[in-house]
């Protein structure tokens, strides 16, 4: 995808205004959650927890080989791979099979997986969004706790992100989000 494409794209992302999302494909496995494929991008509005600051973060597909993905977010590119058993993100699952309540996984640095329930709709940012998933990372080195929402056939479509210092404050980190287009449609097999 070109330069100005992607620009094109991420410009139409932030315009997206409140809709309902069409009915979401029934989801299987977990890149039936996290749908990656050249062109797709996605854009989200973050509350920083730090003065009351947003931003807005974006994503995009910007390299496909077979099953291995680069995804750039800002200045930082990060590899994605569809596994038989998985969604990775930089060589850790994000998002593991069987994609049902109750499975667990661990991660880097003895971090624990953990899927939610099924939601049949979730509304984040003023949009409908069906068959969406939760998984729950708990990092007990950084005593943080993330919560991340896949849309089945969308993607990520809202995270939380949560820990308390040694003296007791809290904070938190949101990104919901803004819009987001799936990018060239897949090969025909």
């Amino acid at each position: 995808m070109r330069r100005r494409d992607l620009l094109l794209s991420l410009a139409l992302l932030g315009c997206a205004g409140s809709r309902r999302a069409p009915a979401a494909p029934r989801a299987s496995v977990a890149r039936d959650w996290m749908p990656l494929r050249t062109g797709a991008a996605w854009s989200y509005d973050v509350q920083t927890g730090i003065g009351g600051d947003n931003v807005l973060s974006t994503l995009a597909v910007v390299r496909t080989d077979g099953d291995t993905f680069l995804v750039r977010g800002g200045s930082r590119t990060e590899t994605y791979e569809y596994r038989p058993d998985g969604v990775v993100r930089e060589r850790e699952y994000i998002l593991k099979d069987p994609v049902r309540e109750g499975t667990t996984w661990t991660g880097r640095d003895g971090a624990t997986y953990t899927v939610g329930p099924r939601e049949p709709t979730r509304t984040v940012g003023g949009q409908v969004f069906r068959e969406v998933v939760s998984v729950r990372r708990e990092t007990p080195s950084t005593r943080i706790t993330t919560t991340t929402w896949f849309a089945a056939g969308v993607g990520v479509v809202e995270i939380t992100a949560r820990t308390e210092s040694s003296l007791g404050t809290a904070m938190e980190i949101r990104s919901t989000i803004r819009g987001y287009s799936l990018g060239d449609p897949p090969p025909e097999e």
